[in-house]
């Protein structure tokens, strides 16, 4: 039966991969069949030599089970140290503060719940309280773990897909610069392109986004301008200038690849792979789901204390995206915990 079932997510899994793994269920399929094929084995190894089956199973299982609290220790004292190092390099805007208070908040939390004790000499309100928080911090543990799963496998390349088109996606100038965030995503771009370019398989790169307020020229206008100093043929370029969010970056993109290949007589069977931020490759890809682009994700470097409190940005944008989901999930939560909590009550008297 176990076997039946590790083929079964096997399947699943490599469906989501290949045809639509911009989903957050392929990190939750991915973890099942961690854990089924986890076991699978085990199971296998004891029926033919029990020791290897202990050895395997504790090497596989004991680092997540027995050193969970170094984990949650490590993952507080990195968000609160990445914090101070981001507002130090990168000043003290309201955002950058996201992941400090993250961590003084699970200090807090932790602090807080080993006060309380769940029994029935627990006044109601405390009881609600206490379960309420407690359902809403796990519930944000399970989303950002699966956030996290499949946010890598949107970043793992489709072996032998090749592209006729990449986006590459602005993210602010400084007056008519380029900063340092972006040109990790142009010089990306541009690595892509000489990757698939070829006589016979011509591609085109779109930089896109529009001016802002405190921009001298669009975004893809000076990212054009970069890549023509990198050696990029203006031929090979499509500008897209009057994009002002992810959104329009992606649905902008679209109409301007689908006037190119109207125009050259392609077959509307084209590929498309979208390059940012490695922390923004997932929440874009959802975007251009939404616009019904079809497009492969590729992300650039960023600096590790940047990543982290960019990464908790995204994550955030990714469950609004899905609110309506999310805060379904959580009133049905809230409403199972209530009526636990009256239940008890009412045995108790």
């Amino acid at each position: 039966m176990l076997g039946v079932m590790m083929i079964i997510l096997t399947i699943i899994l490599l469906l989501l991969f290949f045809l639509e793994r911009r989903t957050i269920i392929i990190g939750g399929v991915f973890l099942c069949w961690a854990a089924t094929t986890t076991v699978f084995i085990i199971l296998t190894l004891e029926t033919y030599e029990t020791q290897v089956a202990l050895i395997f199973a504790v090497i596989v299982l004991a680092p997540f089970v027995l050193l969970f609290p170094f984990y949650f220790a490590s993952f507080i004292i990195i968000l609160i140290t990445s914090g101070i190092q981001l507002i130090k390099r990168e000043g003290k805007k309201l955002r950058n503060y996201l992941s400090i208070v993250l961590g003084i908040f699970f200090i807090v939390w932790s602090i807080v719940t080993s006060l309380f004790t769940i029994s029935t000499e627990m006044h109601p309100i405390w009881m609600e309280i206490d379960l309420l928080i407690t359902f809403s911090v796990y519930y944000f543990f399970c989303m950002l773990l699966l956030f996290a799963v499949s946010s890598l496998l949107n970043r793992v390349p489709i072996p032998f897909r090749t592209y006729d088109y990449i986006i590459v996606l602005g993210s602010g100038l400084i007056g008519d610069k380029v900063p340092p965030l972006l040109a990790n995503r142009i010089d990306k771009g541009i690595a892509l392109f000489h990757r698939f370019h070829t006589a016979t398989h011509p591609v085109k790169i779109i930089f896109t986004g529009g001016q802002g307020s405190d921009e001298l020229v669009a975004e893809g206008e000076a990212m054009a301008r970069y890549a023509l100093e990198k050696g990029m043929k203006k031929e090979n370029i499509i500008i897209e200038d009057q994009a002002v969010n992810t959104y329009e970056n992606l649905l902008f993109s679209k109409r301007l690849i689908e006037e190119d290949v109207a125009n050259k007589g392609y077959s509307q069977k084209y590929q498309v792979i979208t390059v940012t931020n490695n922390f923004h490759v997932f929440r874009a890809l959802l975007w251009a789901r939404k616009v019904e682009l079809r497009s492969d994700g590729a992300g650039a470097k960023t600096k590790f204390y940047f990543w982290l409190n960019a990464l908790i940005r995204e994550f955030i944008g990714v469950i609004y995206m899905q609110k309506k989901y999310h805060i379904s999930i959580v009133l049905i939560g809230f409403l199972i915990i209530t009526l636990f909590v009256l239940a008890n009550t009412f045995l108790s008297n």
